[in-house]
């Protein structure tokens, strides 16, 4: 088996004829790839693409596109995966890469084509309009011209749904304005992309559809490391009071007593609750797919399902939500949502993550706090049980990380912090009163 290479515009290109016919028609098949920027480097490939045709892994000529090929590999992986998994890679392949390179040919598809990819993406990448901005600009616009619109105008002027100008009525009233977005997508996402197209290409190798996967040879965007913004005890307890006659201050509660996740406290049932243990067991998760709310069986990491404690303030505080919640039951009778969830409406139906999210960002608001996440409560958690002494390994296994590894890089900022005070505690023990000045020497 001999192979070539040639010039072909400013890239290499490599061909060779595979020793063995098709069965099908009885020709040899001649086995190309291009897009190489040097000779040296199309050699190299070629080399490479040579030994596994001797292996019997023949990649046949197509002219399948990036677009086909990422279109029958959703369809064909769609049941192995979870809905939450497979609707945000639908959505990355959607909306960010088939608009860019949909059309190009699978097999011509090479690192340098990748990486202007995330080049472009990072840059002007975006495409979902800025909704809230919109309608923030109306909404402030007529409240200046000494009119407040409704809901309803918010919705007709902007062309958004009327939940969505219903929730951004609600968060201006309280303070809560839109942040600038930029034109260009964050480096995380560009790293899910990447790791997306990654998970595709591998199938693609492994369906004899190329050689080998160009996205294994390209790093993704470095994505800049930042510190989580906590709320301290102070701020919690702050927070904590002024929710405290609200619907679901008991899910803020444990939210912030434990740290799990918004879909385990918003999935959590009652069947998983031992009140005179003092015990939650976490595997039931209320996630989000296309604006839906569904359930899902199963954590996100291999972590995530586990049996953890509740302190006893959290624990009479979910007993006293437990008898309002079976005073509803009662009123509504048959009309009472089935379910068994443990945060619910008046009728029983289960929370929607989303709206739990706004509605802790209007309360935070009116509380007149530092504006975090819903998702940073779980950091809040674990900086303060850090803080109070609390092993690393404990906490890292009470909020589910996959590894304590990489819970310690995630708080060394929290830790480096008590080093100073582990530092002056253990020498003070250690050496007493030996090196004051004062103290007289040691005699042999």
């Amino acid at each position: 088996m001999k192979g070539s290479v040639y010039q072909r515009g400013k890239s290499w290109t490599y061909r060779f004829r595979a020793a063995e016919r098709d069965a099908a028609t009885g020709e040899f098949v001649w086995i190309n790839k291009g897009g190489f920027a040097t000779e040296k480097e199309a050699w190299k490939a070629c080399r490479d693409a040579m030994h596994e045709a001797d292996q019997g892994r023949v990649v046949k000529p197509s002219t399948r596109t990036v677009a086909q090929f990422l279109n029958e590999w959703l369809t064909a992986v769609e049941p192995s995966l979870d809905a939450t998994t497979w609707r945000n890679w639908s959505d990355y392949a959607r909306w960010y890469v088939v608009p860019h390179i949909g059309s190009e040919r699978l097999q011509q598809l090479n690192e340098p084509a990748l990486l202007r990819l995330y080049a472009k993406l990072l840059a002007e990448g975006r495409v979902k309009r800025d909704n809230d901005t919109v309608m923030y600009q109306y909404w402030s616009k007529r409240l200046a011209e000494g009119v407040e619109p409704t809901p309803r105008q918010v919705s007709e002027a902007c062309n958004t749904s009327i939940h969505a100008a219903r929730s951004a009525v609600r968060r201006y009233r309280s303070g809560i304005t839109p942040k600038q977005i930029s034109l260009g997508l964050a480096p995380k996402t560009v790293r899910n992309i990447h790791a997306f197209l990654h998970r595709a290409l591998v199938d693609a190798v492994a369906w004899k559809y190329l050689i080998d996967n160009p996205a294994s040879h390209v790093k993704p965007p470095k994505q800049p490391r930042t510190r989580r913004q906590v709320w301290d005890s102070t701020q919690i307890q702050r927070f904590l009071g002024h929710v405290r006659q609200d619907r679901f201050a008991a899910l803020f509660l444990l939210e912030l007593t434990t740290g799990i996740r918004r879909g385990q406290v918003c999935g959590l049932k009652w069947d998983a609750v031992d009140l005179d243990a003092g015990k939650i067991t976490l595997h039931n998760n209320r996630v989000v797919v296309g604006g839906q709310a569904r359930d899902k069986a199963g954590g996100k990491t291999r972590n995530a399902d586990r049996t953890i404690s509740i302190d006893r303030t959290t624990t009479t505080v979910l007993r006293d939500w437990r008898q309002l919640q079976e005073a509803e039951r009662a009123f509504y009778q048959t009309d009472y949502h089935p379910g068994d969830y443990v945060f619910t409406y008046q009728d029983g139906r289960p929370v929607h993550p989303q709206s739990i999210r706004q509605r802790f960002d209007r309360l935070a608001a009116a509380a007149g706090l530092p504006r975090i996440t819903f998702h940073d409560l779980r950091h809040s958690y674990a900086t303060g049980a850090l803080r109070a002494g609390v092993s690393p390994k404990v906490v890292s296994e009470r909020i589910g990380h996959a590894n304590v590894g990489f819970f310690l890089e995630t708080y060394a900022h929290v830790l480096d912090n008590d080093d100073r005070e582990a530092a002056e505690q253990a020498a003070s023990f250690l050496l007493g009163d030996a090196w004051n000045s004062d103290a007289e020497p040691q005699q042999g």
